[in-house]
């Protein structure tokens, strides 16, 4: 599974290096950090275009589940598998690059309007030898809640570091999902409401079901 990833970055790179050289022109009608309150409480499925050039994802909530299964993106933009949050409620405070809270890089693009909501750093990247879990490094700002009696998933890495279960995919295989030697997962049900802010740079956990966990959470979160 290594090998397949390191086949993956090499395509990519050959892919962004042929772009560069053909002078690929930008996608999308953008407009930077843009006052706006945009209403993140649908609960449904959000989708998410990844635009490898650039390192951006956009997340929309304008494609129905059919349209997004038929959708075809152009060179070097890739669909992300469309995800169900695991949190009873979030909202993203504001796109990368922007200074203020409550402003957003807006694109209009494919017939559908579109938010920034990560600048990637680094993409799946295996963290053990078998490829169970990959990590992808970003920035976002991101604040999450959990009501009480809910339970949340942590997944604790060799060193300690503890990450939250935030989503899942929409078409999800299994409910579990193999770890590798020295992790650990625990189940938390909570008393109180827990919030959870995921700002600046996050690391986002991929497991082998595709669930995905974010942080590392500061040790001063107890979860009660």
């Amino acid at each position: 599974m290594q090998a397949d990833w390191k086949i993956m970055y090499v395509a990519t790179a050959i892919l962004i290096m042929a772009a560069l050289l053909a002078g690929c022109e930008p996608v999308g009608e953008r407009e930077p950090c843009v006052s706006l309150e945009p209403d993140f409480s649908g609960g449904g499925a959000g989708y998410e275009l990844i635009d490898l050039l650039n390192k951006e994802v956009w997340v929309t909530s304008d494609f129905t589940a059919e349209e997004y299964a038929e959708f075809s993106p152009p060179l070097l933009w890739i669909k992300n598998d469309p995800r169900i949050g695991m949190a009873d409620g979030g909202e993203f405070l504001r796109s990368p690059g922007c200074s203020e809270s409550g402003q957003f890089t807006c694109m209009r693009a494919f017939d559908k309007g579109f938010l920034k909501v990560v600048q990637l750093v680094t993409l799946n990247t295996p963290v053990d030898n078998q490829g169970l879990i990959r990590r992808t490094e970003l920035e976002k700002y991101h604040l999450l809640t959990y009501s009480a009696g809910s339970t949340v998933n942590i997944l604790h890495n060799p060193a300690g570091e503890r990450f939250i279960g935030v989503s899942r995919s929409v078409d999800r295989s299994s409910d579990t999902f193999t770890l590798p030697e020295g992790w650990n997962l625990t189940f938390h049900v909570l008393s109180t409401d827990l919030t959870i802010e995921l700002s600046g740079n996050v690391s986002v956990l991929r497991t082998d079901n595709e669930d995905s966990f974010q942080g590392p959470l500061s040790d001063d979160i107890i979860l009660i």
